[in-house]
C-alpha cells in the first residue's frame, strides 16, 4: 500500500541520492503517454534531468507541462517512489548541469553523447502528488514478499 503526499518522504532519500534509473512519463500531443528512462540529480527538494530540445519528452513538456517519474530503488525495484506533479525548463547554455549528471552516472567530466548544434534543457519537476511504497507501516517496509520471488 503506498501513500500519498505532496513532499518526499526522508526514508526515501537514499533513492533519489543513489545511481537511480527513473523512468518519467509525458503527454503526447494525440493524448498517448511517452514513458522513458532517465538520469537525475535531486538537490533536497525537486528532482531534475537534462534533455535536448530535439527530444519528444521536450517538445511534450513544452505542450503540456504534466509529468510522472516512477523510480525504483537500485537494491530493490519493489521499493520505489512516484512523483506527479509540473515540469519547468531551463536552458543549460554552458552544460553545467548535464555534465553533474555526465560526473554521477558515468564518472565523466564532460556528457560525451551530445551532437553537434544540439540544445540542453534542464527539466525541474514540481511534486503535485507523492507515492511512496514502504511509507505505511503495514506494507512489510517495502521488502519483496518471497512467494514474488519464487519461479
Amino acid at each position: 500500500m503506498a501513500r500519498a503526499t505532496r513532499e518526499i518522504p526522508e526514508a526515501y532519500f537514499d533513492i533519489l541520492e543513489s545511481k537511480c534509473f527513473p523512468h518519467v512519463a509525458t503527454i503526447r500531443p494525440d493524448g498517448m503517454i511517452s514513458n522513458n528512462p532517465i538520469g537525475m540529480l535531486w538537490d533536497g527538494k525537486y528532482v531534475r534531468f537534462s534533455t535536448t530540445k530535439g527530444r519528444v519528452k521536450y517538445h511534450n513538456l513544452v505542450a503540456d507541462d504534466r509529468i510522472a517519474l516512477s523510480i525504483p530503488d537500485p537494491g530493490n525495484i519493489w521499493r520505489y517512489i512516484e512523483i506527479r506533479g509540473r515540469a519547468t525548463l531551463e536552458d543549460d547554455v554552458d552544460r553545467t548541469f548535464i555534465n553533474q549528471i555526465a560526473r554521477k552516472y558515468m564518472n565523466e567530466d564532460e556528457y560525451p553523447f551530445d551532437r553537434p548544434g544540439d540544445e540542453r534543457v534542464t527539466v525541474t519537476v514540481h511534486p503535485e502528488q507523492v507515492s511512496a511504497v514502504g511509507v505505511n507501516p503495514e506494507y512489510n517496509g517495502g521488502q519483496v514478499p518471497e512467494e514474488w520471488t519464487k519461479g
